[in-house]
């Protein structure tokens, strides 16, 4: 248990230094409207790390996947349906954002910006675990560590625990330095927010277009196949 122990933090502290989730908040922690409501992000993206880990170790990811497929085949056209309307609905969605016209007021700008919403933040946590899952070396080590040992599902989850409250440990450390180093921060975060005022009306319809060319591609598949 002790070997355990030691694997699960040596590997959790490694795991915490992922670049992505911490220059995700370091961004974020400029936009939100309160300063406490970052810790949405933070509590998401252990959050949905952790989930990751319950749904590998105890095989959910089969029954998950197996679900999808039998609803894919019982019920191929109401799943295609949904699939095309959510498809129309994102491609309508970058078509407004298109053709709506584009807010000249930088303060203003800035000041919508500055407003990321909980819910937002909770979004963009889990969102930023479930990414990094696909990538993070160090979190599949630990799971194996955990396939290979005999434990209750009490300890497991306890060990789980232990590790996401270690993966997150840089991003209440930097949560602590903008609380108290404030000023020194405002000057920054004014210029990511201008660069992120200048791509986002790109990138944000990019990205739902793509999704919205794979619901079609992945339904037009399905009735073709």
């Amino acid at each position: 248990m002790i070997s355990l122990l030691m694997t699960t933090v040596s590997l959790g502290l490694v795991d915490s230094l992922n670049p992505f989730g911490v220059s995700m908040q370091f961004v974020l922690q400029g936009l939100v409207k309160k300063k406490w409501h970052i810790w949405f992000y933070i509590v998401a993206t252990g959050v949905g790390n952790m989930i990751g880990g319950v749904l590998a170790y105890f095989g959910l990811f089969n029954v998950v996947f197996e679900g999808f497929n039998y609803l894919l085949v019982n019920y191929q056209p109401i799943v295609v349906t949904l699939e095309l309307v959510l498809a129309f609905g994102l491609g309508a969605f970058v078509v407004y954002q298109m053709i709506q016209p584009k807010q000249t007021d930088t303060s203003a700008a800035l000041v919508k910006v500055r407003s990321v919403s909980p819910t937002a933040l909770v979004m963009i946590g889990g969102g930023a675990a479930i990414s990094e899952l696909v990538t993070t070396l160090p979190y599949f080590a630990f799971l194996a560590v955990l396939f290979s040992q005999n434990l209750s599902p009490l300890v497991v989850m306890m060990i789980l625990v232990i590790y996401n409250v270690l993966y997150t440990a840089p991003l209440i450390a930097l949560f602590m330095v903008y609380h108290f180093a404030n000023q020194q921060f405002d000057r920054l975060y004014a210029y990511i927010q201008q660069l992120i005022g200048r791509f986002s009306d790109i990138l944000t319809p990019l990205v739902i277009a793509l999704i919205a060319i794979f619901l079609v591609y992945h339904s037009v598949s399905q009735l073709i196949a």
